[in-house]
């Protein structure tokens, strides 16, 4: 009797089990019309080379339009939760739905042949943490008028990935 009870409890346990789906690792969300999707905080291959930068468009950030219209860009605030190098980000109209492509480096903002939106910084350094520092997150992005403080003041959407393996792009 004890025995077709423990194979009842098992066949139960294991049925239940096939019902459990696990969440994702990080599910990206936004608070306001602009949401971080991906990450790229260490460009693929070597940051310096005969003590120059290089490769910092390399080094991105992807957020997406969440809205069903335009959305200028220009005044949102990437505050990186390692240093308080904050600049707002250019005036640059993303449709709905879209996607940019927020570059550390500097050029020109377009849309390129495949559809996809490109803004540059014109940052002369690598800027986003790789080194695995345990900051949650490791960036957010808040709306414009904030402050670049380090502090969840104004943020509407953030993304952590911890030490950054070359070239890896990391989904928030």
């Amino acid at each position: 009797m004890a025995r077709k009870r423990l194979r009842a409890a098992l066949i139960a346990a294991a049925a239940l089990a096939t019902l459990v789906v696990p969440a994702p690792a990080q599910a990206a969300s936004t608070t306001g019309a602009l949401m971080i999707t991906h990450v790229r905080p260490n460009a693929a291959g070597a940051d310096i080379k005969n003590n120059k930068q290089v490769n910092l468009n390399g080094e991105y950030f992807v957020l997406k339009n969440v809205t069903k219209k335009t959305v200028d860009l220009g005044g949102y605030v990437p505050d990186i939760t390692t240093n308080t190098y904050g600049r707002a980000l250019p005036a640059y109209r993303l449709p709905a739905g879209a996607k940019v492509y927020v570059h550390t480096g500097s050029g020109t903002h377009h849309r390129d042949a495949k559809g996809n939106h490109h803004v540059y910084r014109g940052y002369g350094r690598h800027v986003l943490p790789n080194d695995g520092t345990k900051k949650n997150p490791d960036i957010r992005l808040k709306k414009p008028g904030s402050r670049d403080d380090n502090t969840a003041t104004g943020a509407i959407s953030s993304c952590n990935w911890g030490k950054a393996a070359d070239g890896k792009t990391y989904a928030c």
